[in-house]
C-alpha cells in the first residue's frame, strides 16, 4: 500500500504540473531567450549567460541559459545558438531547450529598423529516477534505504521533440517594440507512460508545451543633453533612464513586468514590479501581486553583469525565499570592421 500510495502521489503531482517555460526577471539581459528577432541585434559578436535560483531551498527551481550570437552586415543577418536547462525540484525533473536562431534586418527609413527572427531546435525533458526518494525507503533513523520499485512498472523515458519559434522587432535610436511566439509547434513533453492504460484512457495532449506569446517594449531616455558622445564607450559617461515592460501568456498562465533602471556608467540600478494582470484576487479584493525585483549591475564597454533579487509580495512572501538571478554579457568586434555611425538597439541588454 505504501508503494501504491507513493506512486499515486507521484503521478498526481506530475499530472497537475502544466508544462511552462522558466522565466528571467532580467528579461532585457536575456534577449534571445525571449525573442529570436534579437539575434545579432548588438551588431557584433556576443556571449550571454543567465542564472536563476528560484525559492532557494533544497529541491528548488534552478535555470541556466547560455547563448552566442553575431551579426553579418553583408547579409543583413544575425545568427545565434542558445541552450537553456531548467531543473525542477528534488526529483531530478529537467527540461533542456536548445535552438539555432536567425534574424533578418531591413531599414524602414533613416531612423527606423525592422527585424524578423526564427528559431529551430529541440526540447528535451526527463527525470532522474536515482534522485527519487519515496516514503518506504526511509528507515526509522531517517537514513535512506534501497530504492523502491513503486514506479518500476511506469515508463519514464526522456522525450526529445522538435520546436520552432518566431519574433519581430522594430526600433530606432531611443525606442524598441517587439513580440514573439515561442514553441509554435507545441511539443508533447509527456515522460510518464503507464502501459496498463489503453490509448483511449490516455490524454495525449495533457503535457503539450503551450505556445508562449510575449509583447515587449522599452526606451532609453538621456539624463544629459548628449546620450552618446563622439567617443562613446571611452571618454563620455552614459547617463540614461531605461523603462521596459514585458507581457507574456502561456496557456492559462500570464504575467506582466514593468519597471526600469538608471545607468550612470559603469553602475546600473533599478526596480521592477511583477503581477498577474486581469486576474482578480477575490479573497483580498485586489490584483494578484507577485514580486518586486531589485537590480544592481555593472557596465563597461564590452562587458556587463547584473544581480537581481525577487522580493515576493504575494501570499508566499513568508516562505518562498524569493529568487536570485545573475546575468553576464560580453561583446566582441572585428577591429578591421568600420564602426557604425549610430549605436545599435538602445537596450535589449545592459
Amino acid at each position: 500500500m505504501k508503494k501504491l500510495s507513493a506512486l499515486l502521489l507521484l503521478l498526481t503531482l506530475f499530472g497537475e504540473l502544466k508544462a511552462q517555460d522558466p522565466q528571467f526577471s532580467q528579461f532585457y539581459a536575456a534577449p534571445i531567450y525571449h525573442n529570436p528577432a534579437f539575434t545579432g541585434a548588438a551588431q557584433k559578436g556576443r556571449l550571454v549567460a543567465n542564472y536563476r535560483n528560484q525559492w532557494p531551498v533544497p529541491g528548488s527551481f534552478v535555470t541556466s541559459s547560455f547563448s552566442a550570437d553575431s551579426y553579418l552586415k553583408k547579409y543583413n543577418s544575425g545568427f545565434g545558438l542558445i541552450a537553456t536547462i531548467d531543473q525542477q525540484g528534488s526529483a531530478g525533473l529537467y527540461t533542456l531547450y536548445s535552438s539555432f536562431n536567425y534574424a533578418y534586418e531591413i531599414s524602414l527609413s533613416n531612423n527606423w529598423i525592422a527585424r524578423a527572427g526564427l528559431a529551430f531546435g529541440f526540447v528535451n525533458r526527463g527525470i532522474n529516477r536515482n534522485k527519487l526518494l519515496l516514503g518506504d525507503q526511509l528507515n526509522l533513523n531517517g537514513t535512506p534505504g534501497p530504492q523502491s520499485d513503486a514506479i518500476g512498472f511506469v515508463n519514464t523515458s526522456p522525450v526529445l521533440k522538435f520546436d520552432v519559434s518566431s519574433g519581430f522587432l522594430i526600433y530606432n535610436k531611443y525606442f524598441w517594440l517587439g513580440g514573439s511566439a515561442m514553441h509554435m509547434s507545441q511539443p508533447n513533453l509527456a515522460i510518464f507512460d503507464d502501459p496498463r492504460l489503453s490509448a483511449a484512457d490516455k490524454n495525449i495532449d495533457s503535457d503539450r508545451l503551450p505556445m508562449r506569446v510575449s509583447i515587449m517594449a522599452g526606451a532609453k531616455i538621456p539624463l544629459v543633453k548628449r546620450m552618446y558622445g563622439s567617443n562613446y564607450g571611452n571618454r563620455d559617461i552614459e547617463k540614461t533612464f531605461t523603462p521596459t515592460i514585458i507581457y507574456k501568456r502561456q496557456g492559462d498562465f500570464q504575467q506582466f513586468d514593468i519597471g526600469g533602471y538608471i545607468t550612470i556608467k559603469p553602475i546600473v540600478f533599478g526596480v521592477y514590479y511583477r503581477d498577474i494582470p486581469f486576474n482578480r484576487d477575490l479573497e483580498r479584493g485586489g490584483f494578484n501581486r507577485d514580486a518586486l525585483v531589485f537590480l544592481l549591475g555593472f557596465k563597461q564597454d564590452y562587458f556587463s553583469a547584473g544581480y537581481s533579487y525577487d522580493l515576493t509580495v504575494s501570499r508566499l512572501s513568508g516562505s518562498s525565499g524569493g529568487a536570485h538571478e545573475i546575468s553576464i554579457s560580453y561583446e566582441f568586434d572585428n577591429p578591421k570592421r568600420k564602426k557604425r555611425r549610430a549605436p545599435p538597439i538602445p537596450c535589449p541588454k545592459f
